[in-house]
């Protein structure tokens, strides 16, 4: 047991072989080992590979030798430049939009309605409303200006914007009322000349549409031809209208129109009757038989004519009877073949109205030349009053078939022989002189 618990001896301890001295004893080698400089290291070379392309430039220059700093220079003068043309653009552009800085002058652009909308673009350029056709043409497509535009007569403001403009031209709630006469004896052409110097219409939509235009159907234009600007001469009845400004041709015509068929009522349509007999007694008489005197039967539009001759020739409403006495006795009872009416009036309408006639006036070739031709003209020469149209009716009985103004008393002298006249003539003339 002792021998088991026994520590074990420790190995022996091996002294060193080489001792201290025998380094020491090596002294100079050992020194010289020690002292002596480390060995140079031999750093491997790294060349930088070949590039493929263009060498970089080292000299700081750009394209075209240019030097970079003057490159970047020119290209923020470029972009200023090109920011500054452009806002400039932007702003012109939303000056004429927006109307800036613009004067305050009335201007009234009238609108047809064959107008298209580059029409109406040249007309607002014309008139100083707008500066850029192009860019009002732009903004009318966007704003579907060609739909809301309407023809007529426009108030506008040359401060107005592109909104306003196409506004104002458009539909409006509150329409202005013009109240107008249109007075006896004028025809057609010097009535829409009326209505559109009061801005009711242009005088070229309702003559064309007076022309062409789709009307009601009224008794008394049965047997008038259409297609020309005087086709409703004649049926137009003087009076005092109240329309509307920029109303529609349909609207005036047959505001006119159904005024005439008002006028004309049935006492007056039984009338016709009542001169076609008493012009029956005059064919008669003057040897006519019962085939021509049916072939000169009068209707409204026959009455219509002859009023507008009574309208025109007579000097007060008291002698419009006896006007038209002397207008039937030279067609129906005048020999053998209808007289020449000799009407300076219809002379006039067929020169336009110029009424300083001379005696080449009185040889002007056109079938309202009374002088050239017999009969009544192929329309009325204007549109008569009720006066007119109610003498046209009922014309006194008389034997005359001439007349001649005494300015001096303002009314006319009738004469029954050729004679006669020529001596009422001839003293009125040696009066004036």
């Amino acid at each position: 047991m002792e021998s088991l618990l026994a520590p074990k001896p420790e190995p022996p301890v091996q002294e060193d072989s080489t001792p201290d001295q025998e380094y020491r004893d090596n002294g100079p080698e050992f020194d010289e080992i020690m002292n002596a400089p480390p060995p140079e290291r031999k750093v491997p070379s790294r060349k930088r590979p070949a590039r493929k392309g263009r060498p970089k430039k080292t000299t700081g220059e750009g394209l075209w030798g240019i030097p970079n700093i003057l490159v970047t220079v020119v290209w923020l003068a470029l972009i200023v430049a090109i920011g500054v043309t452009a806002g400039r653009m932007m702003w012109v552009c939303a000056a004429d939009v927006l109307a800036f800085g613009r004067e305050d002058k009335a201007v009234t652009v009238t609108v047809y309605e064959t107008d298209t909308m580059d029409d109406i673009v040249d007309k607002l350029y014309d008139a100083g409303l707008i500066r850029y056709k192009s860019l009002f043409s732009f903004y009318a497509k966007f704003a579907h200006a060609e739909e809301k535009i309407q023809p007529g007569f426009h108030d506008l403001n040359t401060k107005y914007d592109y909104h306003a403009l196409v506004n104002f031209m458009g539909p409006r709630s509150s329409r202005t009322v013009i109240k107008l006469m249109i007075p006896e004896g004028y025809t057609s052409a010097q009535i829409f000349a009326l209505l559109e110097e009061n801005k009711v219409c242009t005088a070229v939509d309702i003559a064309s549409y007076a022309a062409t235009g789709e009307l009601d159907d009224y008794w008394f234009l049965a047997d008038v031809e259409r297609g020309s600007s005087n086709s409703l001469e004649g049926f137009l009845f003087p009076d005092t209208y109240e329309f509307y400004q920029n109303d529609t041709p349909r609207n005036i015509l047959q505001k006119m129109l159904n005024n005439f068929d008002n006028r004309f009522d049935e006492e007056m349509i039984g009338k016709i009757d009542s001169l076609n007999a008493y012009l029956a007694d005059l064919m008669r008489r003057n040897g006519r038989d019962e085939s021509y005197i049916e072939e000169h039967r009068f209707t409204v539009r026959e009455v219509a004519i002859v009023a507008s001759m009574i309208e025109k020739e007579t000097a007060h409403s008291g002698e419009s009877p006896i006007i038209a006495s002397v207008i039937y006795n030279r067609l129906f009872n005048w020999g053998d073949t209808p007289a020449y009416l000799n009407i300076d009036a219809a002379i006039v309408y067929a020169l336009g109205g110029k009424t300083d006639l001379t005696r080449e006036d009185l040889q002007v070739e056109s079938p309202y030349n009374t002088y050239l031709n017999t009969g009544l003209t192929p329309t009325p020469i204007a549109n008569p009053g009720l006066t007119s149209l109610k003498a046209a009716l009922e014309p006194e009985s008389t034997d005359y078939y001439f007349y001649v103004l005494n300015p001096a008393e303002g009314s006319h002298q009738f004469a029954t022989t050729r004679e006669e006249h020529e001596a009422n003539v001839a003293r009125f003339n040696s009066a004036e002189g």
